[in-house]
């Protein structure tokens, strides 16, 4: 067995008794109400970055509509897709990290 095995083989021990811990799931009930008003700002503030991101990358077309015959038009086209990418990652990955699911989360808005 190598060293990261071990590790790895404790830290699934770890979080298995610690998902069967009577503290841990007292605990996360007492934080119940707390986390569901935390998770609903992070939804918000989700919306919002969003919002914004697309609203900034359409600005960006139309700042950079000059260069539409231009050699240059390509590397503005390739910086929007790639900021739409990144942006849209970092949605998918806050959404998981807060457990929010996408649908619910544009009723509430």
């Amino acid at each position: 067995m190598t060293a990261s095995t071990k590790i790895n083989n404790m830290s699934e021990k770890l979080f298995d008794n610690a998902a069967n811990s009577l503290f841990i799931k007292l605990l996360s009930e007492m934080n119940a109400p707390l986390c569901s008003s935390l998770k609903e700002t992070a939804a918000r503030y989700l919306n919002a970055s969003e919002d914004w991101a697309e609203k900034a990358l359409e600005w960006n077309t139309k700042a950079t509509v000059w260069a539409k015959g231009t050699p240059l038009a390509s590397v503005f086209e390739t910086q929007r897709d790639l900021t739409s990418q990144a942006v849209e990652n970092s949605l998918i990955l806050a959404r998981r990290f807060w457990k929010i699911d996408e649908k619910s989360e544009k009723k509430a808005a």
